[in-house]
């Protein structure tokens, strides 16, 4: 049977929560200022009224958007997707549960609330319908990347900064949107050709990152399904989740798109050249890095220890500085460029912020290779009910 309004679904239209929550913070704002007309007439609306009506109109907006991708997309929802992996679907067929992209509903609520910008509102009504596209496009990408279509999520990425440029004004940032909706449009497609995401599971609250030893409660019949958990130093030396590892070429991609957003934001900003904050930058970053992989472990000796023996460098566990010093040292460099750089400094800070990403990202050792080959002490743990004494003792 052939259906008159096509990408049809009861399901899209806008939750009863929703609109409740609309109706009443408008309808507060609607009430308060009939009042204050009815006691002081000539009153008209300030702009600060028609602000908070925009502000308003375009928070629901925003909020519709949320809901269809939340409501719609396997990603979100693991009961969903776990049934529609059981399920006979392809992505050749429509989603049971509801479309994803947009549909005649999506252009019934945005009228609504651009009429109501326009006619009570007194308001821009093209703020609602912006709104919408902006957070549905945004939330498409994120979606995306985490079903990892990572050349899409790659173009999309390069995309939505050049929307910032001085020179992305007038009909060339039609031409820019008109690029984000085509590349989502084929990233979504594509996603949903590899679906099942076996890659997304769902993980318990407070398990991520985190595999143990545990063993079944024996002997207990009480306490059956109940698991234990071994403790320090077992769970310290359990097998632990992969360490992702980045590639040279992801890790080349990923530098050069944040050393592109950057450049967009400096050029967007007309700021004055900031070397510092590229130093600043580097060496919060390094000692983020050197947090990571120096967290729970310990030097096999102290620095008394390094005297009293002559060995003031241990390779073994020295090698995790390596790449923060080099990271400190190329943002020195790179101050320097960027002083002497003259009209081109927003390249100049862009290219050296990409190089001090690609040195973190890439160098050595790698955070695997450190685990498993790092020569390094086991720190007991000092907190949540941990009892050193206890610890020597056994």
């Amino acid at each position: 049977m052939n259906r008159r309004l096509p990408f049809h679904s009861n399901a899209v239209w806008p939750p009863a929560l929703l609109v409740s929550v609309f109706a009443v913070f408008y309808g507060i704002i609607a009430a308060g200022l009939w009042l204050i007309r009815r006691t002081t007439p000539g009153i008209e609306d300030t702009p600060e009224i028609i602000m908070i009506r925009d502000v308003i109109l375009s928070a629901a907006a925003g909020l519709y958007a949320l809901f269809r991708l939340w409501r719609f997309h396997p990603a979100c929802n693991y009961a969903y997707r776990n049934w529609l992996k059981l399920s006979p679907w392809t992505a050749a067929k429509p989603l049971p549960l509801g479309p994803v992209h947009p549909v005649w509903q999506d252009a019934a609520v945005i009228g609504l609330l651009t009429a109501i910008a326009h006619w009570h509102a007194h308001a821009d009504p093209a703020w609602p319908g912006l709104t919408f596209g902006f957070v549905y496009l945004v939330g498409m990408t994120v979606l995306i990347a985490v079903t990892r279509r990572w050349w899409h999520a790659l173009a999309l990425g390069f995309l939505w900064p050049t929307l910032m440029l001085p020179a992305g004004a007038g009909a060339s940032v039609f031409v820019v949107i008109g690029m984000i909706i085509l590349v989502t449009w084929f990233g979504h497609r594509q996603s949903m050709k590899a679906f099942p995401w076996e890659f997304l599971k769902y993980r318990p609250a407070g398990s991520w990152g985190q595999t143990e030893i545990r063993v079944d409660a024996v002997n207990t019949p009480a306490s059956a399904g109940t698991r234990f958990n071994l403790g320090w130093p077992f769970m310290a030396l359990s097998p632990k989740v992969q360490p992702p590892k980045v590639s040279v070429r992801a890790n080349l991609a990923w530098s050069t798109l944040f050393g592109w957003w950057i450049f967009c934001v400096i050029e967007n900003s007309t700021m004055d050249p900031l070397p510092e904050l590229i130093l600043m930058f580097a060496i919060f970053a390094a000692a983020i890095r050197l947090g990571i992989y120096c967290n729970g472990v310990t030097p096999p000796f102290n620095v008394w220890g390094r005297f009293v023996s002559g060995r003031i460098i241990v390779p073994g566990f020295d090698k995790v500085f390596l790449t923060p010093i080099a990271v400190v040292l190329a943002a020195i460099l790179g101050v320097i460029i960027v002083k002497r750089s003259g009209a081109w400094y927003p390249a100049a800070e862009a290219v050296v912020f990409a190089a001090v990403w690609f040195l973190l990202l890439g160098g050595g050792p790698s955070l695997r290779n450190w685990i498993l080959t790092g020569q390094f002490r086991l720190k007991p743990p000092n907190r949540l009910n941990a009892n050193r004494q206890v610890l020597r003792s056994s």
